[in-house]
C-alpha cells in the first residue's frame, strides 16, 4: 500500500519509470497522504473475481506486509459480493499460502518468482478457473 511509504515509493516509481505512470500519479510523489486511491481499493475493484498476490519475505522493495494488508483491506468487498477474502488478518509465514478468492503467498527469498511459486499459481488457477467450479 502506497500510504505505508515503504519500499518502492511513489516518488521512486515516478522518478525511475517516468513513462509508466500518468502525470496525475506523479503529483503524489511527495504527498502520498493525498493519494485518492491505494492498492486495497484496486484489489477491491477486481471483486468478485479471484486475485492472487505473490511476494518474497525478503522483498523489502515490494513490501510483503503492505501487499498482505491491501488484501486484508479488500476483503469486505469480496464478502459483500458473496466471495471469501483471505479469511485472516494474521500474515502467514513464508511457504504457507492462503487459497481463497483472494490468494496470497510469500516464498522465502527476494523479489521475483522462484520455481516453487509455480505449484501455488497452478493450484490457485485450478481452484478458480476450471469449468463448473466457483
Amino acid at each position: 500500500m502506497s500510504r505505508r511509504n515503504y519500499g518502492e515509493t511513489i516518488k521512486h516509481l515516478n522518478t525511475n519509470y517516468v513513462t509508466s505512470f500518468s502525470g496525475n500519479y506523479q503529483k503524489f510523489g511527495d504527498h502520498v497522504d493525498q493519494l485518492p486511491v491505494d492498492a486495497h481499493m484496486l484489489l477491491a475493484l477486481i471483486a468478485p473475481r479471484p486475485v492472487y498476490l505473490q511476494t518474497g519475505d525478503e522483498d523489502k522493495w515490494s513490501d510483503p506486509e503492505g501487499e498482505f494488508l491491501a488484501a486484508v483491506a479488500a476483503e469486505p468487498v469480496y464478502r459483500l459480493l458473496g466471495k471469501q477474502g483471505l479469511g485472516t488478518e494474521e500474515m502467514p509465514a513464508a511457504g504457507q499460502p492462503i487459497m481463497n478468492t483472494i490468494g496470497y503467498h510469500m516464498h522465502a527469498g527476494k523479489h521475483g518468482t522462484v520455481p516453487s511459486d509455480w505449484d501455488q499459481y497452478l493450484k490457485f488457477m485450478e481452484m478458480h478457473l476450471q469449468p463448473g467450479r466457483q
